[in-house]
């Protein structure tokens, strides 16, 4: 009985998810979760852990994360992947100012690949 009950909140978690999904334009898709804290988000490789470790460090390509990260990283690749997406490239940030520079402006920060900074000023105002 209790998991016909859990069945049922869940249900009800992802009717209410996709409703707001699609009142504000976006996508939901339900991916397998097993082996997403095992496998790692940047090369795929499977580290068996115990489930005490809540830290992912990669033997093989040496990419670290917490595991919760590690597993969302995965289960939003499975879903970029059964929606026909790519998984997008981390941009780096730039900043318009010298690297000594202890503080930034937030208006001083430009995304590679983003407009040039008197564009994106432009923009913003």
């Amino acid at each position: 009985n209790a998991q016909n009950k859990q069945d049922a909140a869940w249900r009800q978690f992802i009717t209410l998810l996709e409703y707001k999904a699609d009142l504000y334009g976006c996508h939901v898709k339900q991916v397998e979760a097993r082996g997403t804290t095992t496998e790692c988000a940047s090369c795929g490789v499977e580290t068996a852990k115990p489930i005490w470790v809540r830290e992912h460090s990669c033997p093989s390509c040496g990419f670290e994360c917490g595991r919760d990260a590690n597993a969302a990283m995965n289960v939003l690749q499975r879903g970029f992947s059964e929606l026909g997406l790519e998984w997008p490239e981390s941009t780096p940030v730039e900043t318009a100012l010298p690297t000594d520079t202890t503080s930034v402006s937030a208006k001083r920060v430009i995304e590679t690949g983003s407009p040039t900074l008197n564009e994106a000023t432009t923009v913003a105002e």
